[in-house]
């Protein structure tokens, strides 16, 4: 490859670091002015009955109990059960204490397998959402994310469908909460419950409820060598705006943050999120609202690795108004605890998508989510149920490989006619020692004659460039790869370590861990580059030899489903060479006389520099040495002067 390859290589280079940088830096929300507040209401509102109509026709009544009384309830769970996952209700502040999955397994890390047996092996633990939250999705604040009201609920009723909490603050809130399965239309609402809830103001004092609030849960990674770029907390208030872990840790010039706080406009949903799951809230109408957040460390499982890792934890406040003695208001919440599956997430409502955090390569990776999907569903889990998500991931490979196939075979041929030339560039070298800018103008000239563009045998690695990022996006968060297996991988979503060596090394890990694909889709690039034919000098080639260890090393601890691509397509790129390698060998032929091409332009250009260049060093000779003066400008004629 020339130089403009190698240059090809340094700008993909570029564009994979600044990716990275951007996505492991999650921007910080805009900052908006508030908008201004409503007058709150000073007349007194119509009084409603303390057995309000909810949306759903049914009563909902605060109990008029006091909190002391209640306080020494003991704890009581109740769950409320879908296709997908467990609600766990608990009195211990009237809302969900976690959501259990039905087919998401906690990760075991491969240092702790060995200690379980076979039978805990082959039942691994459910993933629970919210297992370190303290307090439930929910329970209600009042003025910030650690200001629980800490109310223990009385369980009024419970049903399969439905389960009511009641309880009152000491300040006289009264407080009814209904939470109710919503009926199933599509895939989302497997994972979605409702939350009818009545506040009634019971006390003397008029009560404002905007210093009150609404906790949205917690959420973290689930083993030590989780992607953390998509753990945060999120508001929609006409676009999704996320702010990761990172904003809470220590900056360079400032130390670490324990508390966000941030007040928004017109905010229809919140919630907290993590590499694969999320908790949404959603509010029908949006409202103006402040954001409460804390990013606390927390220590793993000892099946996750137990390192310490942040969680997120978030609350936001109710609209701006009050409530006077007497008076109550409802509302009405809708709570999604399920997975970032691209296709359920899109069900929730228009910007739910945006939970996928796919990036500048959004429609990339929303369209290979799609075709991943469509193989596995339509083909693959027909025959091949266990092995389905693998082979799915290499007919998607084989796919791309087709559509770009003929950037691949136009850039084979341009390097083999390229390597032709190269005896040519050894006699201009040789002919021009000392004078680079000779050479380049030489040899473009001698692109020109052959009609070469030497671009082109870099097209293959440009168009792959961002269908690389698009796919590596889409499986950083492709929940749908939890827990599938693929000959020796026992799950897509992790690297497929195998064992691991009883030390640590820089990049690699520590223990080091040995995942065979990585390996393999080095030793495959390798071979790939044996096969194309050599362009350029040998250093330009050694640096070239390079880029198999680079990706080798970005590439190691991803997910094996990344590898597994990466692989595949080295594969499919072989056996596309060697197809090339068997047609006839192409001949150098000069290009006729005709219409210039840019390349021919380019060429005119640098020949044009070139012979300014040389005129300019003989007037230079001429006059002594030294650099010639530039030319002067011709005067403009001037006109007769005029007496005056």
């Amino acid at each position: 490859m020339d130089r403009k390859g190698i240059f090809g290589l340094l700008i993909c280079g570029i564009l994979l670091a600044l990716h990275f940088h951007f996505s492991s830096v999650e921007q910080a929300a805009e900052r908006k002015k508030r908008a201004e507040k409503e007058q709150a209401e000073k007349a007194k509102e119509p009084v409603t009955s303390s057995e309000q109509i909810t949306g759903n026709g049914e009563q909902v009544s605060p109990e008029t109990e006091t909190a002391a009384t209640n306080a020494n309830l003991p704890e009581e769970e109740v769950r409320l059960e879908t296709e997908k996952v467990s609600f766990v209700l608990t009195n211990k502040g009237g809302g969900i204490k976690y959501a259990e999955f039905k087919d998401q397994k906690a990760v075991v890390v491969h240092s702790e397998r060995k200690k379980l047996s076979k039978e805990e092996l082959a039942t691994p633990e459910l993933v629970h959402l919210n297992r370190f939250g303290d307090a439930a999705v929910g329970s209600l604040v009042n003025g910030g994310v650690n200001k629980y009201l800490g109310l223990t609920y009385k369980l009024v009723k419970s049903d399969a469908e439905s389960v009511t909490f009641s309880a009152i603050a000491p300040n006289g809130l009264s407080i009814a909460k209904k939470w109710s399965l919503v009926k199933v239309k599509d895939e989302s609402d497997k994972y979605t419950i409702a939350l009818t809830m009545l506040l009634k103001n019971d006390g003397k004092e008029v009560l404002a409820l905007e210093d009150y609030g609404l906790h949205a849960g917690s959420a973290g990674p689930l083993y030590k060598g989780e992607d953390l770029r998509g753990t945060g907390l999120f508001a929609y208030d006409g676009k999704l705006r996320f702010i990761g872990t990172k904003w809470f840790m220590k900056g360079f010039f400032r130390g670490p943050r324990p508390r966000y706080e941030e007040e928004k406009s017109e905010v229809s949903y919140v919630g907290v999120s993590s590499q694969f799951f999320c908790t949404m809230i959603d509010h029908k109408t949006p409202f103006d609202s402040t954001i409460w957040a804390k990013a606390p460390e927390l220590k793993l499982e000892k099946n996750a690795g137990g390192s310490k890792k942040r969680f997120v934890s978030m609350a936001w406040s109710f609209p701006d108004k009050t409530l006077a003695p007497q008076q109550s208001r409802p509302f009405e919440y809708e709570v999604f605890m399920g997975p970032k599956d691209n296709k359920i997430v899109r069900q929730l409502g228009e910007g739910r998508g945006e939970l996928m955090h796919y990036g500048w390569f959004s429609p990339i990776s929303r369209f290979l989510n799609w075709l991943l999907n469509v193989y596995h569903d339509s083909i693959f889990s027909k025959f091949a149920d266990k092995w389905a998500w693998g082979f799915s991931i290499i007919l998607v490979t084989f796919t791309i490989r087709l559509v770009i196939w003929p950037l691949h075979n136009a850039s084979t041929r341009t390097m083999k006619r390229m390597s032709k030339l190269g005896p040519m560039q050894t006699e201009i070298k040789e002919k021009y020692p000392d004078d680079p800018q000779k050479v380049q103008a030489e040899t473009m000239k001698l692109y020109k004659e052959y009609d070469i563009n030497p671009v082109g045998g870099c097209l293959p690695m440009f168009a792959q460039i961002p269908i690389f990022f698009g796919f590596y996006s889409m499986l950083r968060s492709a929940v749908e790869l939890r827990g599938a297996e693929f000959m020796w991988v026992k799950d897509l979503s992790l690297p497929d370590t195998v064992f691991e060596l009883p030390f640590g090394l820089p990049l690699l890990g520590d223990p080091v861990p040995i995942n065979l694909l990585p390996l393999l889709m080095m030793v495959t690039m390798f071979l790939q580059m044996q096969m194309t034919p050599k362009t350029g000098d040998p250093m330009q080639r050694r640096i070239f030899m390079l880029m198999p260890f680079m990706f080798f090393f970005f590439c190691y601890n991803f997910a094996s489903a990344l590898a597994l691509y990466w692989t595949a397509q080295n594969i499919f790129s072989i056996g596309q060479t060697w197809l090339m390698q068997r047609q006839p060998e192409i001949e150098l032929k000069k290009k006729k006389p005709g219409k210039k091409g840019w390349m021919e332009k380019i060429a005119s250009k640098a020949e044009e520099v070139q012979r300014m260049q040389e005129e300019a060093k003989k007037r230079g000779g001429n006059k002594g040495g030294g650099q010639s003066p530039s030319p002067e400008k011709p005067k403009k004629p001037r006109g007769p002067r005029t007496g005056g």
